[in-house]
């Protein structure tokens, strides 16, 4: 991985720094001054709270059916509530092996929305999280996790559009971050129970129009949900996904953060992968130093915005007892399992990426760009040549919003399949 990061031009900076006060204001004036401080209440950790719990009859639901509800505070910071209603969901939806599973999904309610026609936005945090304090549904009730701001801005954005927005934890139960299906399916599932939840107000049901969005963590569970709707969900009217920040092939991205500055981020990959692919004796190869690190990550540091410096140039090889674990064909298999390119999206797609990104994944993205262009996809594929990673974190997404909004309305598409190079 390149530590070079190329200045990004004063222009491009004002008009990132321009959409986030922008994204502050919608929130103050749709709050009329109920963003004000007030203490988050004290959330019950997933792990120890009832909600969580699937019912002993789960299997009997249909993917996608809501199990049972609640009201929620959604905050910005634990001092910060803002105005808009939210419910939590736990609905069924399938497990890696195509068992029956539980997971929660939140959903946001517009202050002003359309009383007919109402559209719904699949919105992914980048939640990136390896233990249960990470999740959507709980830390957007207490407003602890770092980069929650970020978040709430952009879901705010979101809902001044009047669309409702389902957000869900799609890591699924057991934390599985990176892996393809269980990202794809719990966020395809998170669509279907908020359609089916009464309070939502979706009155079109499966004909409701639906656009999804996320970036890093999020763009990577948008884009496996794009690829698997078809298949998966073609009873659902996606008119869109808007993805960024992704790395197509899973050996690639570990590769390129392994030793490196975001090394953590590399190693929660194959923690993530770990809390999936039991089989593959993970723990059992680390050496002492590793099953300490791999203990504290989940526990102490497991959220991205710990993990990402705390672990910096650490290499995966130091905390085995065999260096050539990654390499071994039962990891490479599950590794190529959660990259993509085995499905081509059915819908339109479009894909936000940096030439120069820490993950070194634009040559990797740029191939599977084309097989989607191949077979069919309506793609837009724009890469930018002068942000990493972090930057577009900032200049793209209102982009992307603002591309479903296009969707929503009919526009006509713009694809550049024919000219990527």
């Amino acid at each position: 991985m390149s530590l070079f990061v190329p200045r990004e031009p004063a222009a491009p900076r004002r008009r990132a720094l321009s959409r986030f006060r922008t994204a502050l204001a919608t929130l103050a004036v749709l709050g009329a001054g109920a963003m004000a401080p007030a203490a988050a209440s004290a959330a019950i950790s997933p792990q120890y709270d009832p909600f969580y719990v699937p019912p002993a009859d789960l299997a009997s639901h249909a993917p996608g059916d809501v199990l049972r509800s609640r009201t929620v505070p959604f905050h910005m910071s634990p001092q910060i509530k803002l105005p808009y209603k939210a419910y939590q969901v736990l609905f069924r939806t399938n497990d890696l092996r195509d068992g029956a599973s539980a997971s929660v999904a939140t959903i946001f309610i517009p202050t002003k929305r359309p009383a007919t026609g109402r559209r719904l936005v699949s919105y992914q945090t980048a939640y990136d999280g390896v233990g249960p304090g990470c999740r959507p549904s709980y830390s957007f009730q207490n407003g602890k996790v770092a980069l929650q701001g970020v978040e709430t801005l952009l879901i705010g954005s979101a809902l001044s559009h009047g669309w409702t927005i389902v957000t869900t934890d799609y890591e699924g139960p057991y934390d599985e971050f990176g892996v393809g299906k269980t990202s794809g399916w719990n966020v395809l599932d998170g669509i279907r129970a908020a359609e089916r939840f009464p309070a939502a107000g979706l009155a079109d049901g499966v004909n409701t129009p639906v656009g999804m969005l996320g970036y890093s963590g999020g763009g990577q569970a948008t884009a496996w949900a794009a690829e698997l709707a078809k298949p998966y969900a073609p009873e659902l009217k996606i008119i869109g996904a808007a993805q960024g920040g992704v790395g197509a092939d899973l050996s690639t991205v570990l590769s390129n953060f392994d030793g490196q500055l975001f090394a953590g981020v590399g190693l929660a990959g194959i923690i993530g992968i770990s809390n999936a692919y039991p089989q593959l004796g993970l723990e059992g190869k680390l050496s002492n130093r590793g099953r300490q690190l791999f203990k504290r990550m989940r526990t102490q540091s497991a959220c991205i915005s710990d993990y990402a410096f705390e672990y910096a140039f650490t290499k995966f090889k130091s905390l085995t007892i065999d260096p050539t674990l990654l390499k071994q064909a039962p990891f490479v298999a599950a590794a190529q399992e959660n990259s993509l390119g085995k499905d081509a999206p059915q819908i339109p797609v479009l894909w936000y990426d940096t030439l120069v990104n820490q993950m070194g994944s634009h040559a990797t993205n740029l191939k599977v760009a084309k097989q989607y262009c191949a077979a069919g996809t309506p793609l837009s594929f724009r890469t930018s040549w002068h942000e990493e990673h972090a930057m577009q974190a900032f200049s793209w997404p209102f982009k992307a919003q603002a591309w479903i909004s296009l969707r929503f309305n009919g526009a006509p598409l713009d694809t550049n399949c024919d000219n990527l190079k």
